[in-house]
């Protein structure tokens, strides 16, 4: 193997899996042991400041749908939505979601990078990787965007093979990275934020995102 297969390799065949490992064992390991700090976390956006209010409903909602996108459009079958719509027409749709909600989601996280470094109580507050997880994430949603761009431009194969790519993870197929070795590197820079975000999120106060509501469906489940 050269140098290039090594890393795309490494990091678009070995860190999916380190990512997901590490993401799926601080969710189990935060619900368990029902950390206090991500309630109280969850308590420093709900204030007054109507930039806050903006910027945290545009980020969480537009997120939401970002991540569902992305699920639906990279783990769905081909067999299975060709039922109903062509891959072209699958891209284009991708295309039109990932613009609208990118963008909102952008707004969003700026909004609220802007009053993180800003606003002296939360920065009172905050620990180093919360500034990263935000930095991150608005790397992420730009690159996402670029990618978004870089789509329309692309050819259908190459969109195809981001696909292939993802099922492939999922399945443990061996050698997937080898759909996306050749793929533009804002794809690949995407992808490999995308994983480090996911290895940091369990460790920030972003984990009310997913814990409250899970936390809350647990104890209205035991009731």
């Amino acid at each position: 193997m050269i140098a290039a297969e090594y890393l795309n390799n490494f990091f678009l065949g070995y860190l999916p899996y380190v990512a997901l490992t590490v993401l799926a064992t601080g969710l189990i390991y935060r619900t368990i042991r029902r950390n206090n700090t991500i309630q109280a976390s969850s308590s420093q956006f709900i204030s007054n400041d109507k930039s806050l209010r903006w910027g945290s409903t545009l980020f969480h909602y537009a997120i939401l749908l970002v991540l569902l996108g992305h699920i639906l459009g990279l783990l769905t079958p081909e067999w299975l939505y060709n039922w109903f719509m062509t891959n072209e027409t699958k891209r284009l749709l991708a295309i039109l979601m990932g613009s609208i909600s990118g963008a909102a989601a952008l707004v969003g996280i700026t909004l609220l990078v802007v009053r993180r470094f800003s606003n002296k109580r939360v920065w009172a507050t905050s620990k180093i990787q919360d500034y990263v997880i935000v930095v991150l994430l608005l790397v992420q949603i730009t690159l996402g965007l670029w990618c978004t761009y870089i789509t329309t431009q692309s050819s259908l194969e190459d969109y195809m093979g981001m696909e292939y790519w993802a099922q492939g993870i999922f399945i443990f197929e061996p050698d997937s990275w080898k759909y996306i070795a050749d793929a533009d590197l804002i794809y690949k820079l995407h992808i490999v934020n995308g994983f480090l975000i996911f290895i940091i999120f369990p460790f920030t106060k972003l984990m009310h995102m997913i814990m409250v509501p899970v936390l809350y469906a647990i104890d209205h489940f035991r009731k």
